[in-house]
């Protein structure tokens, strides 16, 4: 008989988290029996789409919310608590902060006597780094090192997560795994640079096709606090005014942020920009979600990350994956992709003036750009294969 694993995440969105959920599942449903479980459907509820159009199952579960909410969270560990009394899975991959939190209590207050499932935890970013209130952070650090004792197996997506666990929660190292995030690029349907570049503009409403000379910069997230994308748009303030590049910024992403971003775009538009050909609201365009997005990632002369935490972002590999440079800031697992100067540039978060100069310093030295784009693909190709992940993945499984 097929063990059974039942997977839990909070957001319905699909971000890390869920990707990462896809990805196991999509590649274990003939070796385990799969259900996944997640919060209310927010957007276009692409992540439930691609399950079911995998052919696995899944339960949503209302009142599993990211936002702290006592009477929410009661109800949602009544739910999961049904659920794995109903299911009896194996294992259980709890996959996010509160599903980390509720589902952990869940399985430990199962009636004495029934079997405990194996229970695996996947911090894709510790609660307590996010910027959130401070107390919010205290109250999330020491939820963390409570439920840790009712974890088994913990897998951390980077070497900072493996520090911050042993030094800030305690937690025993034995419990400890370093799995990095993996993907299979020969899998990826990248459009070639002009045809991507058709197909990007034809995605997104009122957008025109720039002329050949414009510079493209990408980055692809949630429109969240955590992406710092407000330092990308006051870099490219410097990069039209200062530096004056041609230059244009497509982010490809929805989220609660989007009316704060519109804003600091207006705000970075007087009147004298026309003398630019073109003001900054004009060069920096919220795209909205794209579908597939990764696959038009080549249509991008850079790829720029302005986050102020990361667990190991599968967008960052899909794009050396495409052969761009890419500019990131030194947060979370970053630097156990990019090598500062090796396969990429690194920066410190909150920086717009230098995120602008690392970029007109590659504008300026295309061989460079190019040494770097060449080694940042051979590095997604060998460095972080997807079969790597998922058979380390196994092994905690089945350990």
């Amino acid at each position: 008989m097929k063990k059974k694993i039942l997977y839990i995440t909070t957001e319905s969105e699909l971000g890390g988290s869920q990707r990462y959920i896809l990805d196991l599942a999509r590649n274990l449903k003939n070796e385990y029996d799969i259900v996944v479980v997640f919060g209310s459907q927010n957007g276009d509820g692409e992540f439930g789409s691609l399950l079911e159009k995998a052919g696995i199952n899944y339960f949503v579960l209302p009142h599993l919310v990211r936002r702290m909410s006592p009477l929410h969270d009661f109800l949602a560990y009544r739910a999961i608590k049904k659920l794995i009394r109903d299911i009896r899975p194996n294992i259980v991959h709890l996959s996010s902060r509160k599903a980390s939190t509720i589902g952990s209590f869940a399985v430990h207050c199962q009636k004495s006597g029934s079997a405990k499932p194996l229970v695996v935890y996947s911090p894709h970013g510790w609660a307590f780094n996010e910027p959130d209130s401070s107390l919010s952070q205290k109250i999330f650090l020491r939820l963390e090192r409570y439920t840790q004792k009712y974890k088994d197996k913990i897998i951390c997506i980077n070497k900072s997560y493996i520090e911050q666990a042993e030094k800030l929660l305690h937690i025993d190292p034995r419990k400890l795994s370093l799995i990095y995030h993996g993907i299979d690029i020969k899998q990826y349907q990248y459009y070639a640079k002009e045809d991507a570049k058709k197909r990007l503009f034809s995605l997104i409403e009122n957008a025109q096709m720039p002329d050949e000379k414009t510079i493209l910069v990408g980055s692809i997230g949630n429109l969240y606090p955590s992406k710092g994308y407000y330092y990308l748009i006051k870099a490219m303030h410097y990069l039209i005014i200062d530096y004056g590049f041609p230059i244009t910024a497509i982010l490809i992403g929805e989220g609660p942020e989007r009316g704060d971003l519109e804003a600091r775009i207006i705000k970075f538009h007087p009147m004298d920009y026309n003398a630019m050909d073109g003001n900054v609201s004009q060069k920096i365009i919220l795209a909205g979600r794209i579908a597939n997005a990764a696959e038009i990632l080549p249509a991008f002369d850079f790829y720029v990350s302005t986050s102020l935490k990361e667990g190991f972002p599968y967008t960052i590999l899909e794009a050396m994956g495409a052969g761009l440079p890419v500019i990131a800031t030194r947060v979370g697992g970053i630097p156990d992709m990019i090598t500062d100067q090796v396969n990429g540039l690194l920066i410190d978060p909150q920086n717009s003036r230098t995120l602008a100069s690392k970029v007109a310093e590659l504008i300026n030295d295309p061989s460079k750009k190019q040494r770097l784009a060449t080694q940042a693909q051979h590095d997604a190709n060998h460095l972080f294969k997807f079969n790597k992940m998922l058979e380390q993945t196994k092994k905690i499984y089945e350990g």
